[in-house]
C-alpha cells in the first residue's frame, strides 16, 4: 500500500465516526483513478438516507455492483484473519472472529480495517482474557451469541473497562439467568450503551427487575428481552422504571407476559409508557390485554406515549381482544399496529374499521387470522383509519377487495 494512502487509513481509524476523513480519503482515491472512492461516497451516501428514499435503490445497485467487482481485493488484508465481512461508510465495519483469534492478531485486524463491531466466537476458550484486550476499546458494537457460558461471561463483560465507549450490545443465547442480569445491571462500565440484546436466555423476574433498578443504563434507548421467563412482573418493571428514562423500543416476545398473574399488577398500564413495544407471542387474552390497555387511573394517561405496538401470534386474543383495541383511548397516538396470527375474524375486522381512536395508524398487520371479504368491506367503508397506507390483510380476500383497498389506502395492500 502506498505511503499517501497508509496515513489516510491511520487517520481514518484514528477518527472512525468523522466522515470528512473518509470522504477525504475518497477524494484521494478518485485522482488515483481508484474505483474505491466512489464506494466509499456511494455508501456515505447511503447512510444518510431515510429507508423509503427513492435514491436508495439506484446507489444500491451501485454499491452491489462495485462489491461484486472488488470485494475478494477489499477484503484481502482480513482474510486470514477473520470472516463475514460487512461493508459500511466504505470499509470492512464488522467482523466474526474466534477469541483466541481475536487475542493473538487484535493489531492486524484494526491496522487492516477501521472495524466497529465485532462478533467474538468460541468465547468459552478464551474467558476472562479476551474480554481485558485492549482493543476492545474501538469497538462501538460487540455480538457474543450462543457461548452457553452463563454468569462468568457476563462478569467478564461487566469487568471489561475495555467496553465503556460500547454502544451496542448483544449477547443472546448464553444462557444467562438472573445472577448475569444482575453482573450487568450493575457494571459502570456499560453505561454508554443505547442497545442492550438479551434474547434467549433464562432471565426471569428477579433479573428484569435488576436491569430496572440500573444506575448504568439510563441511555439504552432498545432493550430485546426475547424468549426470556420474565413473566408479567418482570415486563411491568422494566417498561415501568425510572432509571430507563431513555428507553424507546422495549423486546418482549415470548416472555411470558400473558400469564394469569397479568391481571393482579398494579401498573400493567406501565407498558404504554414505552414507544415501541413488542408483546407478541405472550399468550395474552382479551382480558390480559385489558390489565395493559384498559382503564387508567386519574393523571396516569399523560405518561402513555406508546406509537408501535406488536401483539401478532397472540391467538388467544381472538375478536375480544379486537374489540378492547378498537374502543381504547389510550392509543390515540398508535401509528403501527401488528396484530398477525391473532385469532381474529369478521367481527374483530368490523370492530377494528370502526376504531375511532386509530386515526393515526399509518400500518395495520392482519395477515394469518381468519378474516374473509365479508369482514374486509367494513374498512372500505369506514369514516377512520383516515391515515392508513398499509394494510396487510390474510390470504383469501377477492381480487376485487384488494383492487378496492389499494385505492382506498393508495399504496398496494400487501398479501399476508
Amino acid at each position: 500500500m502506498q505511503t499517501e494512502a497508509k496515513a489516510f487509513l491511520q487517520r481514518i481509524r484514528a477518527y472512525p465516526d468523522d466522515d470528512a476523513q473518509r470522504l477525504i480519503f475518497a477524494d484521494w482515491l478518485d485522482e488515483e483513478g481508484d474505483p474505491r472512492g466512489r464506494f466509499i461516497r456511494v455508501q456515505l451516501a447511503l447512510a444518510e438516507l431515510p429507508p423509503d428514499a427513492a435514491a436508495r435503490k439506484v446507489l444500491a445497485v451501485v454499491e452491489r455492483d462495485l462489491l461484486e467487482a472488488h470485494r475478494e481485493e477489499w477484503e484481502a488484508p482480513l482474510r486470514r484473519l477473520a470472516s463475514g465481512c460487512v461493508f459500511r461508510r466504505g470499509f470492512v465495519d464488522e467482523i466474526n472472529v474466534g477469541a483466541k483469534l481475536f487475542l493473538r492478531n487484535a493489531d492486524e485486524i484494526f491496522e487492516a480495517a477501521p472495524v466497529r463491531h465485532v462478533h467474538l466466537l468460541d468465547v468459552s476458550e478464551g474467558l476472562p482474557d479476551v474480554l481485558q484486550c485492549p482493543y476492545l476499546s474501538r469497538l462501538a458494537a460487540l455480538t457474543i451469541h450462543a457461548s452457553h457460558t452463563g454468569e462468568p461471561l457476563a462478569r467478564a463483560v461487566a469487568r471489561s473497562e475495555h467496553l465503556s465507549g460500547l454502544r451496542r450490545l448483544t449477547l443472546t443465547r448464553n444462557r444467562f439467568a438472573d445472577d448475569a442480569a444482575e453482573q450487568l445491571a450493575l457494571s459502570p462500565n456499560l453505561a454508554n450503551l443505547e442497545e442492550l440484546d438479551l434474547s434467549e436466555n433464562e432471565i426471569g423476574e428477579t433479573g428484569a427487575r435488576a436491569l430496572a433498578a440500573s444506575a448504568s443504563l439510563g441511555k439504552l434507548r432498545r432493550l430485546e428481552l426475547r424468549n426470556n421467563p420474565l413473566g408479567p412482573a418482570g415486563a411491568e418493571a422494566v417498561a415501568g422504571s425510572d432509571r430507563l428514562t431513555a428507553l424507546h423500543r422495549l423486546g418482549l416476545s415470548g416472555c411470558d407476559v400473558g400469564l394469569p398473574r397479568l391481571l393482579s399488577l398494579g401498573r400493567a398500564h406501565d407498558l404504554l409508557r414505552v414507544p415501541v413495544l413488542d408483546l407478541s407471542g405472550n399468550d395474552l387474552t382479551a382480558y390480559g390485554l385489558q390489565a395493559i390497555i384498559g382503564h387508567l387511573p386519574a393523571g396516569v394517561s399523560s405518561e402513555v406515549r406508546l406509537t408501535e405496538l406488536d401483539l401478532s401470534a397472540n391467538e388467544t386474543l381472538g375478536n375480544a381482544g379486537a374489540k378492547m383495541l378498537a374502543d381504547c383511548p389510550y392509543l390515540e397516538n398508535l401509528t403501527v399496529l401488528r396484530l398477525a396470527n391473532c385469532g381474529i375474524s369478521d367481527d374483530g375486522a368490523r370492530a377494528l374499521a370502526n376504531g375511532r381512536h386509530l386515526e393515526r395508524v399509518t400500518t395495520l398487520d392482519l395477515s394469518t387470522n381468519p378474516i374473509d371479504s365479508n369482514g374486509f368491506r367494513e374498512f372500505l367503508n369506514t369514516r377512520y383509519w383516515r391515515s392508513l397506507r398499509r394494510l396487510i390483510p390474510p390470504r383469501g380476500i377477492s381480487a376485487q377487495i384488494y383492487e378496492l383497498l389499494d385505492r382506498k389506502f393508495n399504496r398496494p395492500a400487501r398479501r399476508g
